[in-house]
C-alpha cells in the first residue's frame, strides 16, 4: 500500500510539473524574472534618457516641454507622451519606471528597431531571454538583475511592434 501511494504521488507530481511547465509562456513577469540569466543592460536608454531619471527636472521640460496631460489612467503610476512614439510611466516619487518605444527610428543600444524579427533580437542579445504571451503578442524578454530592469519586445507576426524597458518592479 505504501508503496503504491509513493508511486501514485510520484507520477501525479511528474505530470503537474510538466504541465506547469508546458504553460510557463503565460505566467507573469516576476515569474520569468526569477528563472531567466541576467543580461547586462546598463547602456540601454532612450534618446539618453535612463530609468530612475527624474522625470519632472529642468532638463526633462526642455527637452520635451512641461507635461501635464496623462496619456492613460493608471492607479499606480503616471503616463505621460514624450514625444510621438516614445510614452514614459513615472512613479509616486517622479521616477521615469517605464519606457514604451513605439516610434520605428529609435533603436535599443544595440540597434534593435520596430519591425526587427525575432531572430535578430536573439542574434544580438543572446540566448538569456524568457517568452511569454500577453494580449495576442509574443514577449521575448531580458532581465538585468543587477540593475533591477528588463527590457521586453513585443512581437506580432514574428516582428517587433514595440519594446518595453522596465523597472522590474513594474506590473
Amino acid at each position: 500500500m505504501g508503496r503504491n501511494l509513493i508511486i501514485f504521488i510520484t507520477v501525479i507530481g511528474t505530470m503537474l510539473i510538466v504541465f506547469a511547465f508546458s504553460l510557463n509562456h503565460t505566467f507573469p513577469r516576476s515569474f520569468h524574472h526569477t528563472f531567466t540569466e541576467t543580461t547586462d543592460l546598463s547602456n540601454e536608454n532612450i534618446e539618453g534618457l535612463f530609468l530612475n531619471n527624474e522625470f519632472y527636472s529642468e532638463e526633462m521640460s526642455q527637452k520635451y516641454g512641461k507635461k501635464t496631460e496623462k496619456s492613460r489612467d493608471v492607479t499606480d503610476y503616471d503616463y505621460f507622451e514624450l514625444k510621438k512614439g516614445i510614452e514614459v510611466a513615472v512613479n509616486k516619487t517622479g521616477q521615469i519606471t517605464r519606457f514604451i518605444v513605439t516610434d520605428g527610428d529609435l533603436g535599443t543600444a544595440k540597434g534593435i528597431k520596430i519591425g526587427n524579427e525575432k531572430k535578430d533580437i536573439i542574434k544580438v542579445y543572446r540566448d538569456k531571454y524568457y517568452f511569454r504571451s500577453e494580449q495576442g503578442a509574443d514577449i521575448i524578454g531580458y532581465v538585468d538583475k543587477k540593475r533591477e530592469t528588463s527590457l521586453e519586445f513585443w512581437l506580432f507576426e514574428d516582428k517587433v511592434k514595440f519594446y518595453k524597458l522596465d523597472n522590474t518592479s513594474m506590473k
